[in-house]
């Protein structure tokens, strides 16, 4: 490697190390951090991006971007629904991406260890930056809770949103990377011992759920306690089995003991929880037929606008807006039913679901709010095959790396491992009401760590096949 190839490949992995903070500034300099990292990673790696190893892994997440790109196009080209089809073709620079971040880690170029830290470090700042901003009414650079007030002018609750201001996004970024600063503690400490690793793990758990649970968003909150159970089953140290079962009970009492001394999060909390979908009722909505509202397909005209049926006891809005959670999946599951193979584009579902709101129970949003209804109504059955096969697959080859532990003839630690794995399921678990899959934030995330999962695949392969 030529000096200025050096250079380069440091201020590459630097520009890793430093990612999360792009989240923060927006969409802007996330998009400039990708764009960056690729053509900084054509120069350094150039054809060696596109070697691989396991090459069917690799095909498939390739072709779920062709999916997105030719669902995107038949749209425009051939049934004249869809404009945006530029947004297909930039959306391929997130595979670039990844081939960059892959490339990285299988050449150890980047060390995921300091990833680690760099996570641990931005997401204790922000923590202890929202909980400033709860004890003092202002955080570190002056910004205020985002308040939310009735009709009435009556007081509902505060967001406390840290650095992220206005934007209530708080809990999904600490969510994203505390999964994996959280793993700095027993890498820092490894030395210490376990008693003292454990207090500390206890300490950063409770800084981190007291912080979600102030961010105001709930899912993370219930995401970050399903993670602390999932750690527990999955580390194959039966010692620390055990400890981060404890852990995970202590952390529920912690989260449960504030939600019910605050009225505004006990309420908060309450609606979540009442309004989760059920599927019995989405099934029955979904089979249900509205002959008279035929008409009105396409008009945009919302079915609690239309004066004729007011009064209607045969047609009428039965299922009661908690989160609007069941009406946004019941109007995607509509609009998956008449596409399901190919989808409708990428980001299809803000322009479509106009379509389906003169029904009953049904709403337009931006997006369905769950990545796997968000990729179905985008690329159909065969999109959503093509990314979360891949991801099965990666998931189980590095957990079996990782259960081999010391015989694994690497240098990578065991917690690095469990990191990378664990952030994958996190992010993935289907469950989750969550942004759009295809949005910056959530792509640039996503295909980072699947980056760092595909080199560890990589690593595995090459050794694997090291005579």
């Amino acid at each position: 490697m030529s000096k200025i190839d050096h250079h380069l490949s440091n201020l590459l992995t630097y520009l890793v190390y430093l990612f999360p903070l792009t989240f923060i500034f927006g969409n802007l300099f996330t998009n400039v951090f990708i764009l960056l990292s690729i053509l900084i990673g054509a120069f350094v790696f150039k054809k060696d991006l596109f070697i691989w190893n396991d090459k069917i892994v690799i095909t498939l997440i390739f072709s779920f971007f062709i999916i997105v790109l030719v669902s995107t196009l038949i749209q425009f080209f051939f049934l004249k629904e869809y404009p945006d089809w530029i947004k297909a073709i930039l959306y391929l620079r997130f595979f670039l991406f990844l081939m960059v971040i892959k490339t990285m880690v299988q050449k150890e170029v980047l060390k995921l260890k300091n990833f680690i830290y760099s996570s641990f470090f931005i997401s204790a700042v922000i923590c202890l930056d929202i909980i400033i901003q709860y004890v003092l009414g202002y955080n570190l650079v002056g910004n205020s809770p985002v308040s939310f007030y009735s009709k009435t002018g009556q007081f509902i609750m505060s967001y406390y949103s840290g650095f992220f201001n206005k934007e209530l996004i708080a809990g999904g970024f600490i969510l994203m990377f505390s999964v994996f600063g959280i793993f700095a503690v027993p890498i820092f400490l490894k030395n210490k011992k376990k008693e003292f690793i454990s207090i500390f793990f206890l300490a950063i758990f409770g800084l981190i759920i007291i912080s979600l649970i102030l961010s105001g968003n709930r899912m993370p909150v219930i995401m970050f306690l399903f993670f602390a159970v999932l750690l527990a089953l999955i580390i194959k140290n039966k010692q620390y089995k055990v400890k981060f079962l404890i852990l995970s009970f202590c952390i529920l009492l912690v989260a449960t003991s504030i939600v019910l001394n605050s009225s505004s999060i006990k309420q908060r909390f309450k609606t979540f929880f009442v309004g989760v979908p059920n599927p019995i009722v989405i099934i029955s909505e979904l089979k249900k037929e509205y002959p008279e509202l035929e008409k009105y397909k396409n008009s945009g005209k919302r079915f609690h606008n239309i004066k004729k049926f007011e009064n209607s006891e045969n047609i009428k809005i039965t299922l009661p807006f908690f989160t609007g959670h069941i009406q946004i999946f019941i109007t995607s599951l509509d609009l998956i039913i008449e596409k399901p193979v190919l989808g409708s584009g990428i980001k299809s579902f803000r322009n479509n679901c106009y379509r389906k709101v003169h029904l009953p129970n049904r709403v337009c949003e931006n997006h369905p709010h769950n990545f796997y209804l968000d990729i179905l109504s985008d690329t159909g059955i065969l999109g959503l095959s093509l990314i979360v096969i891949p991801v099965l697959i990666l998931l189980i080859n590095v957990y079996r790396e990782y259960l081999k532990g010391d015989s694994r003839n690497n240098n990578i630690s065991n917690w690095v491992y469990l990191a990378v794995i664990l952030s994958v399921m996190i992010q993935f678990f289907p469950f989750k009401s969550s942004g759009s899959f295809f949005s910056t934030f959530s792509s640039g995330y996503t295909f980072l760590i699947l980056g760092f999962l595909l080199g560890l695949n990589e690593i595995r392969y090459n050794k694997a096949n090291t005579p």
